[in-house]
């Protein structure tokens, strides 16, 4: 979330008689719409590869420097990290991104009302975290790193809402200014502490005083940006914004249970090493899914925006959105998939060539995510939030489904199988649910 403030990124011209007509009957609003798109996109993947770099190198330095067992303890933490930041946020961010988008008059008014609900939400989330740490059997070390990591929960509450306004006013660069310099730092200060012998409790120490930074620095980007200049009261009282915000919170779980029930089911089935295998290959297919999720967050707050000021160019970058995004992963899966066993031998070598066949399919996930997360974003738009939540929970329910059975049969492979299954399946209640809204 850095830099560039009023002048980044201007509103759309969607007036009916511009200055110039541009070349061959394009719109005016065309091009600026698609050049934001691509720039909001870009700045989002970007951010996302590089939280996904400074991960990698973070757990790889542990497992070499302190050992498997604390890398265990560094993961877990990390993992209810993630599951309590969705919890804390209470499904406000989907939602606000997409009504502020279409009215920025309203920010200011939901900058503080959300700040006071993530903040609380946070501090019981924290206090939650804290007694079942205390409750679940941990071992000290373990138990002790839950404590101090949901310490960053308020922080992150401050951190959540500034990239919510950041969202909405399609100012994505402040996004990745932010999270580039945060996780630099956290890269650079764990770095020290590995070096230095320190603990798994001070590396989350260090998550803990990052996050308090990243959200004192989006906050102060936020004051400069502009984007609480117009304010405006709304008539949206709690009851109403917690009834709207109820399938957000469930969507954002339901992501949450995509990402996770996957290796968590593989390891209760096929064993610690099937989970390997998957995750070698997984880890690979993470970065382009990477990239279509950054893709779908920068469309998202554009869509939300055309969807209430001009019906008809959001039908255009709405349609030309989906075919070329879907056009540029079916042909990254291919290239993927081709070269899959010379991939694995250059990033992990000859030891890794039985991920081969699971990254040849996992791979193939891409496009079907992006057909599957192009449709829960729609519906959204189209405020049919209740209709997006049927297909992540298709694709949660064929996982759960399939992935044991085929798990069982033929290990990694299998798991890929049922992986790829589930992403068909949400892909496919996607489409039908996009054409029946269409016809209505």
């Amino acid at each position: 979330m850095a830099e560039c403030y009023n002048q980044a990124m201007q509103p759309v011209h969607t007036s009916s008689s511009p200055p110039s007509a541009p070349p061959r009957g394009e719109p005016v609003a065309a091009r600026p719409t698609r050049r934001r798109i691509l720039a909001n996109t870009g700045a989002l993947a970007f951010s996302n590869l590089w939280r996904i770099v400074v991960s990698f190198l973070l757990q790889l330095l542990i497992a070499r420097r302190l050992g498997v067992e604390a890398l265990g303890i560094y993961a877990i933490a990390m993992a209810y990290l993630n599951v309590t930041q969705v919890i804390s946020e209470l499904g406000l961010p989907g939602l606000l991104v997409r009504d502020l988008a279409q009215h920025p008059n309203w920010r200011r008014t939901y900058f503080r009302r959300a700040l006071l609900l993530q903040g609380g939400a946070a501090l019981l989330t924290w206090s939650g975290l804290a007694l079942f740490a205390g409750l679940a059997g941990f071992a000290p070390e373990t138990r002790n790193a839950l404590w101090i990591i949901g310490a960053s929960l308020p922080a992150y509450a401050l951190t959540s809402v500034t990239q919510t306004l950041f969202q909405a006013g399609e100012r994505m660069e402040l996004v990745l200014g932010v999270e580039f310099v945060i996780n630099s730092l956290i890269l650079l200060a764990s770095l020290m502490v590995i070096w230095l012998g320190g603990s798994v409790q001070a590396l989350v120490s260090v998550v803990v005083v990052t996050q308090l930074i990243s959200g004192l620095g989006g906050w102060w980007l936020l004051r400069g940006s502009g984007l609480l200049a117009e304010s405006q009261p709304s008539s949206l009282q709690g009851a109403e914004l917690r009834r709207l915000a109820a399938p957000f919170y469930a969507q954002s779980l339901g992501d949450v249970l995509l990402q996770r029930a996957d290796l968590l089911l593989i390891g209760l089935v096929g064993g610690p090493t099937v989970a390997g295998i998957y995750s070698a290959a997984y880890n690979l297919v993470r970065v382009l899914l990477k990239l279509v999720q950054s893709f779908l967050q920068a469309l998202y707050p554009t869509l939300s925006r055309l969807r209430g000021q001009a019906p008809t160019h959001f039908w255009r970058v709405a349609t030309w959105s989906a075919r070329w995004g879907l056009a540029l992963t079916v042909v990254s899966a291919a290239v993927v998939s081709t070269l899959a066993m010379p991939t694995l031998q250059l990033v992990y070598g000859a030891d890794y060539a039985e991920a081969a066949p699971v990254l040849t399919l996992l791979v193939w996930m891409a496009p079907l995510v992006l057909l599957e997360s192009y449709g829960a974003a729609r519906l959204m738009v189209e405020r049919r939030t209740a209709h997006s939540l049927l297909i992540s929970g298709g694709h949660l329910l064929t996982l759960v489904l399939l992935l044991p059975l085929l798990t069982a049969q033929s290990q990694a492979v299998g798991a890929a199988q049922a992986a790829l299954a589930a992403a068909f399946i949400g892909a496919g209640i996607s489409v039908l649910l996009l054409r029946t809204v269409h016809k209505q």
